[in-house]
């Protein structure tokens, strides 16, 4: 994949939202996998160079005695608790776009399955959402780190930037994020992962890089 493709799709997207280059307008990324070779979904965590942009709400749920090292977090969009947010999710309230959990509060969290699930915010140990160290993947989180999940069709689309990044930004997004899954691939798949990529801008025209 050429850098000079890349451009191309980025000047189009800029040019088709130049009124509102500095409004929070995404730069979505579209993979379409090699599905019929793939035994299991890919799920990943990535930590994007530049980031994406986006401020995530986080909710750790964390037992007492590993709160401490989580306070000296200066993230505003950080959520510290346990049991009370539990009762919380059980009706229904959900406000969160990542949910943390360590393997001692799994026991109560994983029974949440049937609402989480569907949300795509149930903790997950092959992400690193659920574990002994909550600080380091919330560090991760505030500073780029993002999580792919590949649907029942194959297809991955993920937010890689905001409009008013700069294109080297974009592209080394781009660029890492397609290079790390290429060698997290299947040993056992059969040619290429990624079939076909797509740049666009939220609801705006997608665009062929690939």
């Amino acid at each position: 994949m050429k850098n000079k493709t890349i451009k191309k799709a980025l000047y189009k997207i800029k040019k088709n939202n130049k009124k509102n280059i500095n409004f929070s307008i995404d730069i979505d990324i579209i993979l379409n996998i090699d599905y019929k070779n793939q035994n299991i979904p890919i799920r990943e965590a990535i930590p994007l160079p530049y980031g994406n942009g986006k401020k995530y709400k986080i909710l750790a749920l964390i037992e007492k005695e590993k709160r401490k090292e989580l306070y000296n977090i200066k993230e505003k969009n950080l959520k510290i608790g346990y049991k009370k947010y539990i009762e919380k999710i059980k009706t229904k309230f959900i406000k969160f776009d990542i949910i943390i959990a360590t393997p001692k509060t799994m026991q109560l969290v994983s029974q949440l399955g049937k609402i989480l699930g569907p949300k795509g915010l149930m903790p997950n140990p092959v992400l690193g959402t659920v574990t002994n160290s909550p600080q380091k993947i919330i560090n991760e989180i505030i500073n780029g780190k993002i999580f792919l999940k590949s649907d029942r069709y194959g297809i991955i689309h993920s937010s890689i930037g905001r409009i008013n990044f700069q294109n080297q930004q974009l592209i080394s997004n781009i660029q890492f994020l397609i290079n790390y899954l290429k060698r997290k691939k299947n040993n056992t798949l059969k040619g290429e992962l990624i079939k076909k990529i797509y740049l666009s801008s939220t609801m705006g025209t997608s665009y062929l890089i690939y």
